[in-house]
């Protein structure tokens, strides 16, 4: 029998039972800890381990500080990390991309969801060249840099860095990476402005050519917005940036 090259990690033992069973059943086991001490000794003793899924928040050791834990003793043969939290924050956000996470999962999630997440990552490690960045879901980057509008509200309030054209992109962006259609109401709702405002900003965005209107062809009577190529190049030049940064390659 092969050994599990997949460790899960989450202080809540329904959520570790339930997870690794269904986990198993669908063709990948795995090895669990319940806390990240018990994790950073189940690597140390199994060299097999590629994959970590790990939960965020947890006592005395969370799962950010133990990918970097992780990160140092396992420098020659990096482990892919999956990241899974109850809540969308900032800054654990870019600490699991500074430390290589390939994905982020929120809770409650099901095996299913987890399985094609582990199953991405094995894929990540055995197309990888070696020296190679590690690769980033698109969407996933895409979600954090979106969350960081939400965060950024909560903690600052006010106006302080209202931007609803940047926030438009962004949208945008994030909804051609998941293959979904965005009206300008849905556009203008999401920018947390006056809609006056964000009509004009949309404006703006037109004219600079970065962004087009046209008509559903479901509903006639709802405009959708798209970036344009010049748009969508823009877009992708500042993604890459971003994450060359951080050393990982988008996906």
């Amino acid at each position: 029998m092969n050994e599990p090259r997949l460790l899960l990690v989450d202080d809540e033992p329904l959520v570790l039972e339930e997870l690794s069973e269904g986990l198993a059943a669908l063709g990948l086991p795995c090895r669990t800890a319940g806390s990240a001490a018990e994790a950073l000794e189940l690597v140390q003793r199994f060299p097999s381990l590629d994959v970590v899924v790990t939960d965020v928040q947890m006592p005395q050791i969370d799962g950010i500080e133990l990918l970097q834990k992780l990160a140092v003793r396992r420098r020659a043969r990096p482990l892919a990390a999956i990241v899974i939290s109850g809540r969308a924050a900032l800054d654990r956000a870019v600490a699991a991309l500074r430390l290589h996470a390939v994905d982020f999962l929120q809770k409650p999630l099901t095996p299913e969801e987890v399985a094609l997440a582990v199953r991405r990552a094995f894929s990540i490690i055995e197309d990888a060249a070696p020296g190679a960045a590690p690769v980033q879901s698109r969407p996933k980057y895409l979600e954090a840099l979106v969350a960081a509008r939400a965060d950024r509200q909560a903690l600052f309030k006010g106006d302080l860095f209202s931007d609803p054209a940047w926030d438009m992109l962004l949208d945008l962006a994030l909804s051609e990476a998941t293959g979904r259609q965005i009206s300008v109401t849905s556009l203008c709702i999401a920018a947390g402005v006056p809609t006056t405002t964000a009509m004009r900003r949309l404006e703006d965005l037109q004219t600079a050519n970065l962004v087009e209107r046209t008509p559903d062809a479901n509903d006639r009577r709802r405009i959708l917005v798209q970036l344009t190529e010049e748009g969508r190049r823009k877009m992708d030049a500042f993604l890459e940036r971003q994450a060359s940064r951080m050393g990982v390659r988008l996906g």
